[in-house]
């Protein structure tokens, strides 16, 4: 493999996502709403709409959370009520981080080969001596790297907003182990299974929109693992954090080696017309 023929890969693609003005102001749009909207809730709920929550001098109910929240959550017994309330909105939006690079490496790897196939540049990047796997790195970390780094951006900008609004009691119990391994481990995981959707879907489709929606279908757990927190049914704690990142790797090789075979060069020369 030659690894100049792949960083050529990585700055022309580069190249084209900064230009591609659709794809920078939605993941910019995405990135600011998930960052914002659990502080909104978490610390402008109580002040702005107190008789919603029960707050009657700056306390506020939490008898209804779940009960198995306590026990994921070390410190969590000891906080103040609306403390709780607090760390509660918070780690219920942590999830919602993992949105972030699996739509940007779908965005990128569906736009980069169909709107390759569309402007017919596709063609003349197969017929090059550039090898398959060379061409699918350089489009993997293309797509991937940006992804990833952004979602990490993004999330210490609400780490810090977390700290400043909360205080080092909320902060602590908020961004603990479990959290900082869901951020660390499971980003990349993440935006690499999108990215390996969106390759398996980009070489059979030619718009870029079906594409996106057929391989946002990934979304769909994350929303899952949303509601099981709030109904108390899921608590994410290191080892659950740490066992599904294992299932997910697994996951990711299967859809990888699943989308460079479908990524038949001959094939994709052959059939567009």
């Amino acid at each position: 493999m030659s690894w100049d023929r792949v960083w050529v890969i990585v700055r022309k693609e580069w190249r084209e996502v900064i230009h591609n003005r659709t794809i920078v102001f939605t993941f910019i749009g995405l990135s600011a709403m998930f960052t914002i909207m659990p502080l909104l809730l978490a610390f402008g709920m109580p002040k702005i709409s107190p008789e919603l929550l029960g707050v009657e001098d700056e306390t506020v109910e939490m008898s209804d959370l779940p009960p198995g929240l306590a026990d994921a959550l070390p410190g969590y017994a000891t906080l103040e009520p609306l403390e709780q309330f607090q760390v509660f909105m918070l780690r219920q939006f942590l999830v919602f981080f993992l949105v972030l690079p699996v739509m940007g490496a779908i965005s990128i790897a569906t736009y980069s080969i169909i709107g390759e196939k569309t402007s017919r540049s596709l063609e003349a990047l197969l017929a090059t001596p550039i090898r398959t796997d060379e061409l699918l790195v350089g489009k993997t970390l293309a797509s991937s790297v940006p992804a990833v780094l952004a979602t990490w951006v993004a999330f210490g900008c609400y780490a810090v907003m977390v700290v400043v609004l909360g205080g080092a009691s909320v902060a602590h119990t908020t961004l603990d182990v479990a959290a900082l391994a869901l951020i660390t481990l499971m980003v990349p995981l993440v935006a690499l299974l999108g990215l390996g959707l969106g390759v398996v879907v980009s070489s059979r489709s030619t718009d870029a929109r079906s594409a996106q929606q057929i391989a946002g279908i990934v979304v769909i757990p994350l929303v899952v693992v949303v509601i099981g927190q709030s109904a108390g049914v899921i608590m994410l704690g290191v080892e659950m954090v740490v066992a599904a990142a294992l299932v997910l790797l697994v996951v990711d090789a299967l859809v990888l080696a699943l989308g460079v075979r479908v990524f038949d060069r001959e094939a994709i020369l052959t059939r567009w017309k």
